[in-house]
Order: C-alpha cells, then structure tokens, then sequence
C-alpha cells in the first residue's frame, strides 16, 4: 500500500466552460430567431445544471446534495445502503458510468440523528474511547457533528482510495490527530477564524478496506467524511445533509455558517425533502414563505444547483393532528414554492400512500416512516424524475 498523501482542503469551483456553453447556445438561438418565424422560448429546465455535470463527469465530479429530514436521512431504512439516497447513487453510477472509478460513498456524517428500533446505523464508528457528544449545533451538512473531548478517538472503516475528513475551525478549538490503517499520526490545528466545512485530504490509499482513527488532542468539532473509490476529480458523488426532524429553520437558524459548508460540497443538484416537520408550527402561507427563501439561498450558491424539490407523502395522523390545515394545502404551497424558487418538483403521494399503519407495507414499526420496500419506491421516483429531465 502507499503511504497516505496529506494536504489542507478548500473550497473549489467548476462552471466556466459550461456556463460559456450556455451563453453560446442563447446567442445562437437569438441569431436563428431573427432570420426566421419567431416562436416562443422554451422554458429552461430547472434541472439544465445537474445534466451537463452528469454529461461531464469524466473530467469534473458530478455533485449532488440530498438536504432534508427524515425522509430523505432514511429513518426507517434498516441499514445506509437501503436508503433511497444510497439506492439512487448506485442506480445512477450505473446509468451513468465513468471510466476508472468505482465510486466511493461520498459525504458521510460523524453520526447520523437516526433511531432505533428500525435504524440502529446511526453512529457507524467501529470502535471508541474517552468523552464524544452528538451535536446538532454546527452548521455542517446536516447538522450532525460530534463533539470530541481531549483524549477522545473514534475509529471509521471505510472502502475507498481516499477520504477527505471534515471538521470546523473556529478560535479556541483544538487539535486532533488521524490515522489510517494504524500508520504513524498525522496532526491537525483547528483553531482560528470560524469556518465549518474544513477539510483534510488523504489520499494514496489502495482501492479496498481501510479505517481511520481520529483522536482529539483537545476539543473540537468532527463533522464527517468524503469517501472516494477512484473517483476524486470525476463521477458522480452524493453529500448527504439530511437530519432526521429537521425543518427549514434547521438549516437557516445559522444560514451563512450552512451555506459555506454547502459551498464546500460545490453542489451541481440539490434534492430537498422538508415540510412534513414544519407544518406542525407554522401556517401553510408561512411555510410557503420560508421555502421561498431557502430555495432562493440555494440556487444562488456560487455553482447555480439545480434544485429538485421532492413533496412528502400525507404524514400519519399523529403528525397531522397539530397542523393548522389539511397537509394537502401545506403540500400546495411547497409546490407553489418551487416553482417560484425555480425549482422542479415531484410528489410521493403517488408513490406512497398516507402513513397510517405501523410495521405494514412500506413503513417502518412507527407508522410514519418508509421501510426498506418503501425506500426502493421513493428511489425509483426520484431517478423517473431526473431521466424526464434528460429528455428536454
């Protein structure tokens, strides 16, 4: 195996020649429309984005950032890889394949907010020791850091070339050490001036199994991984920033903090699931409001995503009981909101019926959440959606 390669990360960006590309094609069809009949102009497609990163994944990385609660984190999944969001990556890959890259599983969270009894993965360190506290207060993607201790360690196995090991930097945090596969520690200083979404690069790693080990050398922030498999610098890579009873105020409670991590994961796609949480305290006139402005913060992140705004199926009566009108008016105004925030939209009403009865069919044992069956179906709605967009 070769030795590991360290270096500090950054945010980094694409878009030039696609963007020009664009510009081009416009001026094109202006030229053409003034020897000829003029017609109307077709609607940009809210998804135009995400097809030419897919279409140029063999020279940059294809990004896409599954934001959300519950529904998009996989509550109810009985393991990560039966998640919609996992199911859809893979299906993808394979849709979409790029030459010499496997694959890793991208950005993964120090620990999920899932639960127990149907999801049991969510702190997926394979061994720790000393004080580590889950935290739901940095503004990483999702929201889901741990808080280690001085003298606390926490060891990940992953498959993969590489990783990229995500942390924030803010004054006063300490330092911390990592290793992989047991090699000699390396050392990283976190203080200074307060940014989430830092990132320390390790890469050289053989293509199989490996673990890292991060132990605190004084206090500080462990928000996550990127795991690559041959495919840093190209293919499609998935970040999840989904936190289980997440709303919008969520994400927007320290929403320049959020979006610099956003901007860190340099999204080309971000599918959004939020709502059903929302609607137990606010009106459906305040929630289409706030969705307004989040879509708006998104799309005008430096990368210009594509957003795909994905309806949540009728909630169980325990979530609708505290809701100020039928989910139907709330679902309305999300779709309403998409639209005005240049978003496209899919429902899972059609795909799931209303959560209604605990351990039977597609949800989970607490009546509210999709299984293993009823993730596959929001999987294969969300790829139907996406291969529609393809078309136009």
């Amino acid at each position: 195996m070769n030795g590991p390669l360290r270096s500090t990360a950054r945010g980094r960006r694409r878009g030039g020649a696609r963007v020009v590309a664009g510009v081009a094609v416009a001026l094109l069809a202006i030229v053409v429309s003034g020897c000829s009949t003029q017609t109307a102009p077709k609607a940009a497609d809210p998804l135009a984005t995400w097809n030419a990163a897919v279409a140029d994944r063999a020279d940059e990385p294809a990004n896409w950032v599954a934001l959300g609660d519950s529904i998009t984190e996989g509550q109810g999944a009985s393991a990560r890889s039966t998640r919609w969001m996992d199911l859809a990556l893979d299906e993808l890959r394979t849709q979409h394949p790029t030459d010499g890259a496997t694959g890793g599983a991208g950005y993964l969270p120090a620990q999920f907010a899932v639960y127990g009894p149907d999801s049991t993965w969510g702190d997926w360190a394979t061994a720790s020791s000393g004080s580590s506290q889950f935290d739901a207060t940095v503004p990483d993607l999702g929201y889901r850091s741990v808080a280690m201790q001085a003298g606390a360690s926490r060891t990940y196995a992953f498959t993969g070339t590489g990783i990229d090991i995500w942390w924030a930097r803010y004054p006063g945090s300490g330092a911390f050490t990592y290793s992989v596969d047991g090699a000699a520690p390396e050392t990283v200083a976190t203080t200074g001036t307060a940014s989430t979404g830092t990132t320390t690069t390790v890469d050289g790693l053989s293509s199989g199994e490996h673990t890292v080990t991060v132990t605190a050398v004084s206090p500080f922030s462990l928000l996550g991984f990127t795991i690559y498999d041959g495919d840093r610098g190209k293919g499609i890579h998935r970040y999840d920033s989904a936190h289980s009873g997440a709303t919008i105020a969520t994400f927007t409670k320290n929403q320049e903090g959020f979006l610099t991590a956003m901007r860190r994961a340099a999204p080309d796609l971000i599918t959004i699931t939020l709502g059903g949480n929302d609607a137990s305290k606010l009106t459906p006139e305040e929630l289409g409001t706030q969705y307004v402005a989040f879509l708006k913060a998104l799309a005008a992140l430096p990368t210009k995503p594509s957003l795909l705004v994905i309806g949540e199926f009728d909630p169980a009566s325990s979530m609708t009981d505290g809701m100020a009108s039928p989910w139907s008016t709330y679902l309305a105004e999300i779709e309403n909101a998409a639209a005005k925030g240049g978003a496209a939209f899919v429902g899972l009403a059609d795909a799931l019926p209303r959560a209604d009865h605990s351990g039977t069919g597609i949800y989970s044992t607490d009546g509210i959440h999709p299984n293993d069956s009823g993730q596959r179906r929001i999987a294969k709605l969300v790829l139907a959606t996406l291969a529609a967009h393809e078309d136009d």
